[in-house]
């Protein structure tokens, strides 16, 4: 590890860094800001580059005394949890904070961490980051004993990315103002709510972001040995959200031998937030894992470019902002489908507890679609005793619904609270 007065210096440039970082509001801010006075570590997860290390900064500017350390940062490559030690008593000696605060950010690279949080929680107020989750996983539980307050950082939602491009007064109601709505909503969906790669609009960036992701958060975290498969599959499926798969197929379309293989592939995908596997309804969790299961990107942008997705698939954007959305808000999400084929793309639950149904359609274009996204919805309806309805598309319906099904622009319900 490196001399305590080198330790100084780094932990000084980075305090100054943030003090000089321009922050936007983000919409699970103010959870994060009551959970700080509760003693418990607090754990953000998610998929790397949606904002965690911005969330510590604001945090880090509003309580005083702390201290941050960024572990991808190359000077502290190699740290153990031994030298976490240094670390800290290089703070206190720093700072003689009344009340200690450590952000550790993506601290899965370094090995024991855990052990050091878990002695230390007591009397240090622990503020935590991570790109995978394992950060999560039974054995980090174990050695913290539960002890944590955990909470998953998206990337932008659609009403995040409006205020932070000072669009967020546009007034739904008046039409020019609506359009220009309907503008930034294709914007979302091409470059999606990665912070600076969406605000920058910057395609490069966002490819880059998912090559991070592959080859450092899944690729060497896991000790795959084919990468070329893995980032085969990996790009196959950010073009194709939404679409029902099983193992096998996936094994033979990406020419994989093993069907374990694709599913660890996926699993390991999962646990770096860049896929979320959709499961089929059914009050039999064996019959759920039985069946065909749908996937969907963490974000949009990486189907549009860091997939090289060529045709027009808006259907499949917005199904997938819609998706990621209900994630969000807290839903646990699936699909529905009936032996004669008959779908509806989102069935949201608490608990296992379905709440409601939704279709999602661009354009309603004729009697004969609206009957086609209708009726799975009112069989999926009786079937499983649900009267929340709803049809969310990106164009105005001029047909006729059933009055049981309500109908919701999707501006207006990404923008509802």
């Amino acid at each position: 590890m490196a001399f305590p007065e080198k330790i100084k210096e780094i932990l000084t440039t980075w305090e100054n860094d943030i003090i000089n970082t321009k922050t936007f509001p983000r919409e699970i801010y103010p959870v994060l800001e009551e959970s700080m006075t509760d003693q418990l570590p607090v754990v953000l997860c998610g998929v790397r580059r949606c904002g965690k290390t911005y969330l510590m900064y604001m945090l880090f500017k509003e309580f005083e005394q702390g201290c941050y350390i960024n572990f991808e940062d190359e000077r502290l490559m190699g740290l153990t949890a031994s030298d976490l030690e240094e670390i800290y008593m290089a703070y206190i000696g720093m700072k003689s904070p009344k009340r200690p605060l450590m952000f550790l950010d993506e601290v899965q690279n370094v090995e024991g961490w855990e052990k050091f949080v878990s002695r230390l929680y007591a009397k240090v107020k622990f503020v935590i980051s991570g790109s995978n989750a394992t950060l999560l996983s039974s054995e980090y539980a174990t050695a913290l004993t539960g002890r944590h307050i955990p909470y998953q950082v998206f990337p932008l939602s659609f009403s995040e990315y409006l205020k932070a491009t000072g669009n967020h007064t546009l007034n739904r109601l008046i039409t020019e103002q609506r359009a220009k709505l309907s503008d930034l909503l294709n914007d979302y969906f091409d470059y999606g709510g990665f912070p600076q790669a969406s605000l920058e609009k910057n395609i490069e960036l966002i490819k880059s972001t998912f090559n991070s992701i592959l080859f450092r958060d899944i690729i060497r975290r896991f000790g795959v040995k084919n990468a070329l498969s893995l980032e085969t599959l990996a790009r196959y499926l950010a073009v194709n959200p939404g679409k029902l798969f099983s193992y096998r197929r996936l094994s033979s379309l990406v020419n994989i031998s093993h069907e374990d293989t694709v599913k660890n592939y996926i699993s390991y995908m999962e646990k770096a937030y860049l896929f979320s596997t959709v499961l089929k309804f059914d009050y039999s969790i064996r019959k759920q894992y039985a069946n065909q299961k749908k996937i969907y990107t963490v974000d949009t942008s990486f189907s549009k470019y860091a997939g090289h997705l060529f045709s027009d698939e808006t259907g499949r954007l917005l199904e997938t902002v819609v998706f990621n959305e209900l994630k969000r808000r807290g839903f646990d999400v699936y699909y529905w489908r009936n032996e004669q084929g008959k779908e509806v793309d989102f069935v949201s639950c608490r608990q296992l507890v379905p709440v409601q149904l939704i279709q999602v359609s661009v354009r309603i274009t004729d009697e004969q679609q609206l009957a086609r996204e209708i009726s799975p919805l009112l069989i999926a309806s009786e079937i499983l005793n649900i009267k929340n309805i709803l049809l969310i598309t990106l164009y105005p319906v001029t047909f006729n619904l059933p009055s049981v099904v309500a109908h919701i622009s999707a501006i207006d319900w990404l923008l509802s609270e």
